[in-house]
């Protein structure tokens, strides 16, 4: 009788283990950056953020642009991940960005003060990837392949004054849903339904900027916080020939995750030729989600302990500089540097979320020659090396979790960008 319902509810297992890869738990935007100019200045660019790159940055920035912009970017991650000691592989993530800026050609009283932007941030290896791994297992739950969803971010600015705009847009993420079933056909015979649906989980972002000297720019930006989630439940029936009737199996958990942010952003030119930047951004880990949830357990089992993520401020700097080599040619180079603390608590306990303080350093360049724009930008993540210790109160049997007693975790991303743009 086992081998039976093995041979029968396994295409479902089948299809849903397909589902499966490393974890996930962000979009690309979030963790690197939207852009070659914010990856190179890591991520400092709220308060002068310009073009598509002002969608997720401050939607107000748009509003201060004077022409039509268009990009086209194409940018790629390696994940260096350690675990006890152990490489830990997780797939590389290529994505490309799309995106533009359009002052809208209005009369008075609307001349050159509405603005709209469009991007798109599309993975090449799939629209969303969302796992499913053992509730305990370990997984560098912050970093590890979370741009693995496409983002797609749209937003309107309006100047109020001279010196001020207002913005307001939202993200976009994929989300997946449906059901897998396992039943009788017409014929009698057991067969295995697959139903999935692509929805989206829209996030919103609102910002101010305030320009009130050519040398000075200030920001303030919010972003909600945004979810992908997977939901496939799998359910039974094997007719008459099998009596006992099966639970429904849910496949389900949190894909994406996005946590609410609050970013301030100061923008300073002490020189014609020199920009200095630096962005302080609170974002609200603690509502951190469990990434995935019970699917079938037996009657008694303890309900999954909470993540109880904490919330966190990264404080991001960087430079710009500007040189005229020719009459249509400047140099445009940048570097920068942020702290991202990490919000996980030292894993004592049942979870084995593994992560580190991260120490992001860029660098970067544009050339702008007439209308067209040429920009490289580079990132090296490092995940600084991080022990937690199982309490003997909280795991009193070692052998029940695989981070006990106890676990090590570090790591490295590299991440390159090439982006061509033109100012109509």
């Amino acid at each position: 009788m086992q081998q039976h319902l093995l041979r029968l509810v396994a295409p479902a297992l089948v299809v849903a283990l397909a589902l499966a890869s490393p974890s996930a738990d962000a979009s690309p935007v979030d963790l690197f950056g939207l852009g070659a100019r914010g990856l190179a200045m890591a991520g400092a660019v709220d308060s002068t953020a310009g073009g598509f790159e002002a969608t997720y940055y401050n939607p107000a920035g748009l509003a201060f642009d004077r022409r039509p912009s268009f990009a086209l970017g194409y940018q790629s991650a390696s994940f260096d991940l350690t675990l006890n000691g152990e490489a830990r592989a997780a797939r590389e993530a290529p994505v490309l960005t799309i995106g533009f800026g359009v002052p809208l050609p209005l009369g008075e009283p609307l001349k050159d003060r509405l603005a709209l932007g469009l991007a798109f941030a599309i993975p090449q290896s799939a629209i969303l990837i969302a796992d499913i791994p053992r509730p305990g297992a370990p997984s560098f739950v912050i970093v590890e392949n979370r741009a693995q969803t496409v983002s797609v971010l749209g937003a309107l600015a309006v100047r109020v004054s001279r010196e001020l705009s207002v913005g307001v847009g939202a993200l976009a993420l994929a989300e997946l849903t449906g059901d897998i079933a396992v039943a009788p056909n017409e014929e009698g015979k057991l067969g295995t339904r697959v139903k999935d649906e692509l929805l989206a989980d829209y996030a919103l972002i609102a910002g101010a900027a305030y320009r009130p000297t050519p040398w000075i720019d200030l920001s303030l930006t919010w972003r909600s916080a945004s979810t992908a989630r997977f939901s496939l439940p799998i359910t039974a029936d094997l007719g008459e020939s099998f009596g006992i009737p099966l639970p429904r199996l849910d496949v389900s958990g949190t894909a994406q995750y996005d946590p609410a942010e609050l970013a301030v952003g100061v923008g300073a030119r002490p020189a014609p030729w020199l920009l200095a930047a630096v962005s302080g951004v609170w974002q609200r880990w603690s509502a951190f989600p469990q990434p995935v949830a019970y699917t079938a357990v037996p009657e008694g089992t303890p309900a999954q302990p909470p993540p109880d993520f904490h919330d966190t401020v990264s404080v991001r700097l960087g430079f710009e500089g500007r040189f005229r080599l020719a009459d249509d040619v400047t140099l445009l180079p940048r570097l920068g540097a942020s702290l991202e603390p990490t919000p996980v608590p030292d894993q004592t306990g049942f979870h084995n979320h593994i992560d580190g303080n991260r120490v992001v350093l860029a660098l970067g360049a544009g050339v702008l020659i007439g209308p067209v724009r040429v920009e490289l930008a580079g990132q090296a993540h490092l995940i600084g090396e991080r022990t937690s210790t199982k309490d003997p109160a909280l795991v009193p049997d070692p052998a029940t979790n695989p981070g006990a007693p106890t676990i090590t975790g570090s790591g490295t991303i590299f991440v390159g960008a090439l982006q061509l743009g033109l100012d109509l």
